[in-house]
């Protein structure tokens, strides 16, 4: 799962003029793309679930940013207490 995730953020962030506008806030594509995202971390990592729901809100590229900051954090927390 881990894989996945992290190849959709990737693209998500480095093909910003794809899936950002000018004002970098994600577009409808972006939008699917992180809505996907979402689903498959909140299913390993529910204690995201208010940055997540904060990033829907406001998808800028800011909080996008913020959310892939997050979720490698807590799977590499996760992973050091295994």
């Amino acid at each position: 799962m881990s894989t996945e995730v992290d190849n959709l953020v990737r693209r998500l962030l480095t093909r910003r003029e794809e899936f950002f506008d000018k004002s970098n806030v994600l577009n409808s594509d972006g939008r699917r793309l992180l809505n996907k995202v979402i689903r498959m971390v909140l299913s390993e990592y529910p204690e995201l679930r208010k940055l997540a729901s904060k990033t829907r809100k406001n998808p800028t590229l800011e909080n996008v940013t913020r959310l892939a900051e997050e979720i490698t954090r807590v799977r590499e927390l996760k992973k050091s207490h295994t």
